[in-house]
């Protein structure tokens, strides 16, 4: 019976890959979080500025300086609506003459803010949006210098403008790092979906070179006793040998076409395999090559198992691979085969405990693509995970019933 006590899982992925994929895929929601933090910290030192030193009225300052520090915030969703809220809430307390000593018409929450409102809208949403987030806010609250024109409010302006600027190129800079990595994102999962295709047109291939042999030796006995009829049975009449003779010219046909088809699918350039296909019956020796090899692998397969050739190959090939698989990521561990029959379905388990030396590193192959196809054509299932022990587990089923039958 096929083992029950080992219980496969999922493999989990790494965390900093998982991290990072969630931020790609949830890129507004990463802004919004930031602005939202910013805004908040910003807002809870820009409204005790307002009214401590430029001596706006509290509540003036409550709710203007929440207004601008909100703006940054709407600017992710709607870039034109927050830098409009932005400017109109940073001029809104700039009518008054400027304090002495104090940074005016530009203090320094409002240049920070400025900042991140170019920066965001122009990582966010282009050169043109960003743009207008520089010049509109820049402009305006620059001109309200005009109110109490001196050295340092030339200087606020020009710090802010500067620091606006260097923003401008960040965001110009992020924004197109962010473009050309989804562009790569892209054409790397087009990759590995084509790389798919291939792989299974290549698999399909080799399943459709073995299952040739199957094919044509039935066609091969068709053809015999049809042949052979007349001569071995007694009383044939001329109408019965005609038929006999027409059953034969057409599995002769239908023979070297499926021949010129197996031909065009292989290429010119490979040579034919002329060696028998291996069957159910030929895994118990499979097994006894790899433990004389030196690997520890255990199989239980009662005696005087068989299934149909197609299932039989299948099997074959899918616990060859398993093995392969098995010795080469995890040296050293344990492998135990199970095969039988069970309720019309060819059972296959094939398990390894967990490496006892770390592996070396290896290119992925395709090899559990080629076992789920050969499991998929048969109409049968595959499922490979990782156990809770650290070891790998591959299950296959393989119904015997309707290929079992046509294959007889």
């Amino acid at each position: 019976m096929v083992r029950k006590n080992r219980q496969a899982r999922v493999k989990r992925p790494r965390r900093p890959r998982v991290v990072r994929g969630w931020i790609a895929a949830n890129q507004r929601a990463v802004w919004y979080a930031a602005a939202g933090s910013l805004a908040a910290i910003l807002y809870a030192i820009a409204a005790p500025v307002e009214a401590a030193v430029y001596g706006a009225p509290v509540l003036v300052a409550l709710f203007v300086t929440a207004a601008r520090c909100a703006a940054l915030v709407v600017a992710v969703r709607w870039p034109v609506v927050g830098v409009i809220v932005f400017t109109i809430s940073s001029a809104v307390v700039r009518f008054e003459v400027a304090p002495p000593g104090a940074p005016w018409p530009w203090s320094v929450t409002a240049i920070v803010e400025f900042t991140a409102l170019v920066f965001a809208v122009w990582s966010l949403h282009g050169w043109r949006r960003g743009l207008v987030a520089y010049l509109v806010p820049g402009l305006v609250i620059s001109a309200m210098a005009q109110l109490d024109f001196d050295g340092g409010s030339m200087a606020g302006g020009i710090v802010a403008l500067s620091v606006g600027a260097v923003a401008a190129g960040v965001g110009t800079l992020v924004r197109d790092r962010v473009r050309v990595g989804a562009a790569l994102d892209k054409e790397r999962q087009l990759g590995l979906v084509e790389q798919e295709r291939r792989l299974v047109a290549e698999e399909r291939q080799r399943i459709a070179r073995e299952l040739h042999d199957v094919v044509a030796h039935g066609l091969s006995l068709i053809q015999i006793q049809a042949t052979s009829a007349p001569y071995r049975v007694t009383g044939v009449t001329p109408e019965a040998a005609a038929e006999f003779a027409d059953i034969a010219r057409s599995a002769r046909g239908s023979l070297a076409e499926m021949r010129q088809l197996l031909g065009a699918l292989r290429g010119d350039d490979e040579p034919a395999e002329r060696a028998p296909q291996p069957t159910v019956g030929d895994i118990p020796a499979l097994v006894g090559e790899t433990r004389r090899a030196g690997a520890n692998i255990t199989l239980a397969m009662p005696e005087g198992t068989e299934a149909p050739p197609a299932q039989g190959i299948a099997a074959y090939r899918i616990v060859q691979e398993a093995i392969s698989n098995a010795m080469r990521h995890a040296p050293g561990a344990r492998i135990d085969v199970v095969v039988d029959v069970i309720g019309g379905v060819l059972a296959i388990d094939i398990a390894n405990d967990a490496p006892e030396t770390p592996p070396a590193q290896s290119r992925p192959g395709h090899g559990l693509v080629g076992m789920r196809e050969r499991a998929t054509i048969l109409g049968g299932s595959l499922d490979a995970a990782r156990t809770n022990d650290g070891g790998f587990r591959v299950l296959a089923r393989l119904p015997l019933g309707a290929h079992g039958e046509e294959s007889r």
